[in-house]
């Protein structure tokens, strides 16, 4: 059974909001300073911080006393910016609208918050799921072409996590999958992930003995771009699943929806 709470712009506010509590879970709304509107989804095992009208993008994640999210000299969210967030949606449309509908659905072993824009040339739907008792987490995407003509897509899910130096790098892939860039610091799979797998996974083993995992489907993402660890670096670390290569993205028009046509992104991370 599925219960469906939506959650009402007066529901942030300078104060704490506890909106929902059960099954393990609770959710509770506020606000950052700058009137910037914010969820706390938590289980028994950690949080997440989202930024609802901000396309649920994700501020932070932490499980088991520990963020995941790399240190950022923003410690507050701003409007309409994603640095220092932990996880963004990357490449979208540029004509989609403001988040207009926010809302959890409550199951007995999960909860996800989802968001809705408006109607125009293109609809977005984030979403964010949380299983009970759990460490990991899904990031979902749907993006509607509702123009009458193609637009551009080079969708990345743009993740920011900390990487700490000597960490380990796995993936079920083999080597050939993988082609080191004229940057020491990247690694780019190969245009085509599907002839390997049906879905990859990135393993980061840290020296402390912490693991961290990111699934996704190859048929959503064809693309992975992989940050290698540097010391007292602040950059990007981890896996970004992508839905083109970064070369590609970098071309105007490269890569287009179709007119009316939809796609599905999903992205499961988190602490193993």
């Amino acid at each position: 059974m599925k219960t469906i709470i939506n959650l009402s712009p007066g529901l942030f506010g300078t104060q704490p909001n506890e909106v929902y509590r059960g099954a393990g879970f609770t959710v509770t709304a506020f606000m950052f300073p700058g009137d910037i509107a914010a969820l706390v989804l938590k289980n028994q095992r950690g949080a997440l911080t989202l930024l609802p009208y901000q396309d649920l993008m994700i501020w932070d994640a932490v499980f088991d006393g520990q963020s995941l999210k790399a240190k950022a000299s923003q410690a507050q969210p701003l409007r309409n910016d994603a640095r220092g967030c932990f996880a963004s949606h990357q490449g979208l449309p540029a004509n989609y609208g403001p988040v207009i509908d926010v809302w959890l659905e409550v199951e007995e072993e999960a909860i996800t918050v989802r968001a809705r824009t408006a109607d125009g040339p293109c609809r977005i739907q984030p979403a964010v799921q949380l299983a009970a008792n759990s460490t990991q987490f899904s990031i979902e995407m749907v993006i509607n072409n509702l123009a009458e003509q193609a637009q551009p897509l080079s969708y990345m899910c743009h993740m920011n996590y900390a990487c700490a130096e000597g960490a380990v790098f796995r993936q079920n892939l083999p080597g050939c999958a993988l082609n080191i860039r004229d940057n020491p610091q990247r690694v780019i799979c190969s245009d085509d992930l599907s002839l390997y797998v049906d879905q990859a996974e990135f393993f980061m083993l840290a020296p402390c003995g912490r693991r961290y995992v990111t699934r996704f489907a190859t048929r959503q993402f064809s693309y992975a771009v992989l940050q290698r660890p540097r010391a007292n670096s602040r950059a990007t670390a981890f896996v970004q699943p992508a839905s083109c290569s970064p070369e590609v993205a970098a071309i105007p028009m490269a890569v287009m929806l179709k007119a009316g046509e939809m796609r599905e992104f999903r992205v499961t991370t988190g602490m193993l």
